[in-house]
């Protein structure tokens, strides 16, 4: 009996083995490639997730000669949770969602403001979420930024990520990742921030992306945002200025305009304990170059109009952190700089023993910097050119 029963067993097998299968999941036409998530609150308390999807039709059908439309789609969903909403959309479209391939976590303005701690535990939980993913606000709606369209040959997350990496080379740019900024709403330590990200209608209909400002967060709840400046001291205090980026001084004595490229920053942040009080010593030392001089001999760089320079420099990120540290500190009891993170770390024991809670330290804690400049390359003069 053995004997016929594998003899019947084994064409049944080679039927299995050898057919094709009509529809696999594992086909990348059949996923929902996700390229960016948006999430708005609701009426109701529910969830609107909007998609930002690549057109896997586009790759399935590449010879077939129809119109396959954008090489992005968008796709809106709600539900009770954020999890609930993404499978609702592919219930909505008959494929399964790819989250690994995710560029953007997107929340839109009034979620912000409201608080997006309800939000943030599927982007943790779910296995398939990286956790190096970029996380931004926009400064609407994140469905309008999502869903936001800049040609049919263009993704849209990709651009909007490119924006945010070049936070490497312009001081004005700062990203942020989700593990960091779920550590950030998670202690009482340092408070979050996100890039504010703006969607706007170019010539002929398409959008166009920029950078806002930095959304500055209580907790889970947007503030304030930060701009120009602000955004400078932010990037200098958390240490991610190495080199590249530029910014601007006022030679008071030459009356001159000159822009310095930055070729290398190292800042030392030493946590101290002053009359029962916090106290930041803060020693930054820059190398940069003279990128642009716009004064009556632009070309003539003397020593004297060196050290001049060298004196406005250093003044202006003096003051530009003196400033911006002490209006945050002071007038909205937040700490974007993560400077409480340190101060845990340094002087463990006196935070446990004194400090329940450091927000309301923040308007006591003094931030003292010194800042030195050094002038590298000032450029070919007229005599070289």
């Amino acid at each position: 009996m053995k004997k016929p029963l594998k003899l019947l067993l084994l064409p049944i097998l080679l039927v299995f083995l050898f057919s094709s299968c009509s529809y696999s999941t594992h086909e990348l036409k059949n996923r929902l490639i996700i390229q960016a998530i948006g999430v708005d609150t609701i009426e109701n308390g529910r969830v609107q997730v909007t998609l930002q999807t690549l057109n896997t039709e586009m790759a399935g059908n590449p010879n077939s000669g129809a119109d396959l439309g954008n090489v992005i789609n968008s796709l809106t969903t709600e539900g009770s949770t954020v999890a609930e909403a993404i499978s609702n959309a592919a219930k909505q479209v008959g494929k399964l969602p790819m989250l690994s391939q995710n560029r953007l976590i997107v929340f839109g303005r009034d979620t912000a403001k409201a608080g997006i701690q309800p939000y943030l535990d599927y982007f943790v939980r779910d296995a398939q979420n990286r956790a190096t993913v970029y996380v931004a606000v926009s400064d609407t709606s994140a469905k309008d930024l999502v869903s936001a369209e800049l040609g049919e040959s263009v993704v849209a997350a990709s651009s909007l990520e490119d924006i945010l990496q070049a936070m490497q080379f312009n001081l004005n740019i700062v990203n942020q990742e989700l593990y960091m900024l779920v550590n950030q709403v998670e202690t009482d330590a340092a408070d979050a921030y996100m890039p504010v990200l703006k969607a706007e209608q170019g010539e002929g209909g398409e959008s166009k992306f920029k950078l806002q400002s930095v959304a500055v967060f209580d907790e889970d709840k947007m503030l304030y945002e930060l701009q120009d400046e602000g955004v400078i001291a932010l990037q200098i205090l958390t240490n991610q200025v190495e080199s590249g980026g530029a910014f601007s001084i006022y030679n008071t004595k030459y009356q001159s305009n000159m822009t310095l490229q930055i070729e290398k920053c190292r800042v030392r942040i030493r946590p101290l304990v002053e009359n029962d009080q916090p106290v930041f010593d803060v020693r930054i030392r820059i190398n940069a170059d003279i990128a642009e001089n716009q004064t009556e001999q632009p070309f003539s760089v003397t020593e004297d109009y060196l050290n001049e320079t060298k004196k406005s420099a250093e003044a202006y990120i003096n003051n530009l952190i003196t400033e911006n540290t002490k209006q945050s500190f002071t007038k909205f009891q937040t700490d974007p700089f993560c400077l409480g993170m340190r101060f845990k770390r340094k002087q463990a024991k006196f935070y446990k023993t004194h400090i329940e809670n450091w927000k309301e330290m923040l308007p006591n804690v003094k931030v003292r910097v010194h800042t030195e400049v050094e002038i590298e390359r000032v450029g070919n003069g007229v005599e070289n050119i």
